[in-house]
């Protein structure tokens, strides 16, 4: 999909609306060394493969195993859809997931080099309700990156609900972005489908 103004689809868009606010107030939490702990062990495997050198469709495969592993992409596809979940076709659902683990992992991929680095510093813990949030930073190769993670619980461990990159969360971008689709094709998912399926040109 191109923007008629900045080029290839707005993945900085995707990574830049203002968004945070929408989730309400967070409050201290205790220190909460497992979960901080387990966010620690997702990005040194997020740095170890954007420090890797690979490029293109390799990482790119990468990134989408790591994300399927740690993050609840089904749920984040679910929200995206918001009030058209319902009338995602049953026998499009697999193939639909599939295309939003890709077209993340296609972010991730693009963005790589905000990901390269040595040193994660966790910044603060909080808790929003069920969520753990947890604010942290890259640095490496003389920048800094912040990244937010939303844990909720799961299994008697964690699963990542929700990253912010860039200022915004993952979730509200897509949601943005796929209901300005559907909306402007009355519903149909063809479009959707075919934006998805451009993150392989990325």
């Amino acid at each position: 999909m191109m923007d008629g103004v900045n080029g290839p689809l707005t993945r900085r868009a995707l990574f830049g609306l203002a968004a945070a606010a929408a989730f309400g107030l967070a409050t201290p939490a205790m220190a909460n060394t497992a979960a901080e702990d387990y966010v620690s062990g997702i990005a040194e495997q997020v740095m170890r493969l954007a420090n890797n050198g690979k490029k293109g469709p390799a990482l790119k495969s990468q990134f989408a195993s790591l994300l399927n592993r740690y993050i609840n992409l089904k749920g984040i596809a679910d929200y995206a859809l918001g009030p058209y979940a319902k009338q995602l076709p049953a026998g499009k659902r697999s193939e639909f997931y599939a295309l939003v683990n890709n077209y993340a992992a296609a972010l991730f991929n693009y963005y790589v080099d905000d990901f390269r680095g040595t040193k994660l510093d966790i910044i603060s813990t909080t808790k929003q309700g069920k969520f753990t949030v947890i604010q942290s930073a890259i640095t490496g190769g003389g920048g800094r990156e912040q990244v937010r993670w939303r844990l909720v619980p799961s299994g008697g461990g964690f699963r990542v609900a929700d990253v912010n990159v860039k200022g915004v969360w993952l979730t509200i971008s897509m949601k943005d972005r796929f209901s300005k689709v559907l909306k402007a094709s009355k519903g149909d998912f063809g479009p959707l489908f075919a934006e998805l399926k451009e993150a392989n040109t990325w």
